[in-house]
This record gives C-alpha cells, sequence and structure tokens, in this order.
C-alpha cells in the first residue's frame, strides 16, 4: 500500500496535488529522529529557511537512519506564516504554523514508509513521490525510548543518550547509576574506538551524563576529535555500549579496563592515550 492511498481514507481531501512532503534529514546540527523521540518535531519542522510549504497540506516525515526509510511524523495544514529577520543567533527564516490533523494522528511514529528517492530537494510535491512512498510496517506502538534493555544490549547513539538524560529515564537511570564498568565509545564514521572506565558514585549513569553534557567527556583525544573546534554533527557519529559492569564498590576497575583498551587495540587503532 502506498502513503497517498491512506491519506486519501484519513483525509480525503488532501490528495498529492495539494501536498508538500517534508523529509526531514539530519541538518549537522540534530538527527530529527531523535527530535521526534523527544517530543520536539512538530516545532522543529515550523522553522523554513524558504516559503516551502505552499499547499494546502504537509506530510511530515522523519528518516529513520537509512537514506530510503522514513517514519511518519504527522498531517498537517498550514495556517499562517511569519518572516523572522536575521539576528545574531539565527538566520533569516519563516515560521510557519501548522496546525496537525488528528485524522492521521494514530499512524504517528508508528507507520514506517520506503522510497527510492534521494535527491537533495527535501520538500517535494506530493505528486513528485505518490508512487514511491510504500509502507514497510506499522509498530503496535509509538516509536519512543524503550525501557532499559539489559546491560548486554546496550547499545545508543549520541542522540538517544542525550534523550535519556534529559528525559532522565527512569529504568535507564536507576540501572546504570547502580554499577560501575567498562564501556566502550565507537566513532561510526571512522571506525576507532575509546574504552573508559565509570567508577565514580553515580556509576555508567554519571559517567555518561558527562558525555551528553559535553559530546566528549573531557577525554583528550575525543575532545579534540568532537570538541569545540570540530562540526557538531561529529558528535552523532558516536555510538555507547557496555563491555562489563561491576559492583560500585569493586576494586579492579582500572584493571579491567587496561584489559579491555588491550584486546580492543584502542591505544594503537582508537582514541586512548593511556
Amino acid at each position: 500500500m502506498r502513503l497517498f492511498d491512506l491519506i486519501k481514507i484519513w483525509e480525503p481531501d488532501c490528495t498529492p496535488e495539494k501536498a508538500k512532503v517534508h523529509l526531514a534529514r539530519n541538518n549537522g546540527i540534530e538527527d530529527p529522529i531523535d527530535v521526534f523521540i523527544r517530543g520536539e518535531f512538530e516545532r522543529w519542522q515550523q522553522w523554513q529557511g524558504d516559503h516551502f510549504f505552499n499547499r494546502e497540506y504537509v506530510v511530515g516525515l522523519v528518516q529513520a537512519r537509512q537514506p530510503t526509510l522514513w517514519l511518519f511524523a504527522g498531517l498537517y495544514r498550514p495556517t499562517g506564516k511569519t518572516w523572522i529577520e536575521k539576528t545574531p543567533e539565527e538566520a533569516a527564516h519563516w515560521w510557519y504554523e501548522l496546525d496537525r490533523l488528528p485524522s492521521a494522528d494514530e499512524w504517528v511514529g508508528r507507520l514506517y514508509l520506503r522510497s527510492p528517492y534521494t535527491a537533495r530537494h527535501s520538500r517535494p510535491n506530493g505528486e513528485t513521490l505518490v508512487a514511491e512512498l510504500t509502507v514497510m510496517e506499522v509498530l503496535a506502538e509509538r516509536l519512543s525510548i524503550g525501557a532499559f534493555p539489559g546491560f548486554k544490549s546496550v547499545d545508543v547513539s549520541m542522540g538517544e543518550l542525550r534523550i535519556l538524560v534529559q528525559q532522565n529515564v527512569e529504568s535507564w537511570r536507576s540501572a546504570l547509576s547502580a554499577v560501575k564498568g567498562i564501556y566502550l565509545i565507537t566513532d561510526t564514521t571512522t571506525g576507532k574506538l575509546y574504552v573508559g572506565k565509570a567508577d565514580g558514585a553515580d556509576g555508567i549513569w554519571g559517567r555518561w551524563c558527562t558525555y551528553a553534557r559535553t559530546g566528549h567527556g573531557h577525554n583528550v583525544a575525543l575532545k579534540k576529535e568532537f570538541g569545540i573546534e570540530a562540526p557538531p554533527e561529529r558528535q552523532n557519529d558516536l555510538r555507547f555500549s557496555i563491555l562489563e559492569i561491576a559492583d560500585l564498590n569493586a576494586s579492579d576497575i582500572d584493571q579491567r579496563e587496561t584489559h579491555w583498551k588491550r584486546i580492543l587495540l584502542s591505544r594503537t587503532h582508537g582514541y586512548n592515550r593511556n
């Protein structure tokens, strides 16, 4: 089934010829799937650099970490726009008032679509994609940061980590603050690894909160690669996982960190410097 076939059921007046499709991609600063999970996508979408939403309807789609996979984020009707002049903090832009249509709400965050469309233009007319946006999957529940999956299954992006910390997700905070541990940071662009230890009073949670806040955790090599002089989007390349955990009273955490650095060659080929 195609997306616009579903839309015709939800909102019969919304034809491809009356719609703009907003293909929300990473803007170099934020990944829109993370923005969506935080519940901030609608506000994020209202900011547009040009008069893009010039039709009766806007179909919001969020790129789901693959070039051709999209998550349905809502069906909207533009009701007004305001031109915002350039300021020291922001470029000049249009600010759109967008009414979300409740007829499509039950599919928001649940409907995954596939499209071969990979052109740079991110606001094509509906008829451009009418034959291409096909339904791939419907989730039982809306996409969100799930409950803590267990220490062996932890694998989160920097964006997801920031959401966990910002929302202070209880299951994650409780689990990660109850243990010390050895964690792994993977640079998905270069393949380089960083092995770290979390041995403070707040366990892994406390250490990872520092990464969420700074982007580099004050580590020398990570600060050089992902710090203030690096493009902000570089931090989106980081993923966090756990190699092993230990009781908060464990005393051999330094030795275990050394073990993993040696095994994973993170001094020779990664970001560890000691």
